[in-house]
């Protein structure tokens, strides 16, 4: 597995059902990202123990700055757990963005599988690029 083989500093799941398997595994995630939703479907809640739980709200469609700060925040805590009252689908981005280097993003792909993202600077410059394009509108 890339975790074992790479150490990343830092693991972040975003989604319920990637969070949910990490947690059933034994995959060792710092941060996880859950709305108790899957694929906008009420599921029943995941279980997760913390040492730090948050609780944002975070309507479809947007990042608010609650949320991306909540994030900020909680990548300083050694395990924690963001529930977010609305949608998390987009907090990948503020994850990515607030991780150390070579930190590990990791969300689902609908219908496709799951997608790890490296907090490289290259990647932090694309992802970067994404948000500047989302707020000029």
């Amino acid at each position: 597995m890339i975790v074992q083989k790479n150490k990343p500093p830092k693991v972040t799941t975003v989604g319920d059902v990637v969070s949910r398997e990490t947690l059933a595994t034994g995959i060792r995630v710092n941060l996880r990202i859950v709305d108790q939703l899957t694929l906008r479907k009420r599921i029943s809640p995941v279980e997760i123990k913390a040492e730090r739980t948050y609780r944002v709200k975070n309507p479809a469609g947007v990042i608010t700055k609650e949320a991306w700060d909540t994030i900020k925040e909680a990548l300083k805590d050694r395990e924690a757990l963001i529930l977010v009252d609305g949608e998390e689908d987009l907090l990948a981005i503020p994850a990515v963005l607030e991780s150390p280097d070579n930190a590990l993003v990791v969300y689902g792909q609908p219908s496709e599988g799951l997608v790890v993202v490296t907090a490289s600077a290259e990647k932090k410059s694309e992802v970067r690029k994404i948000v500047d394009r989302m707020t000029e509108e």
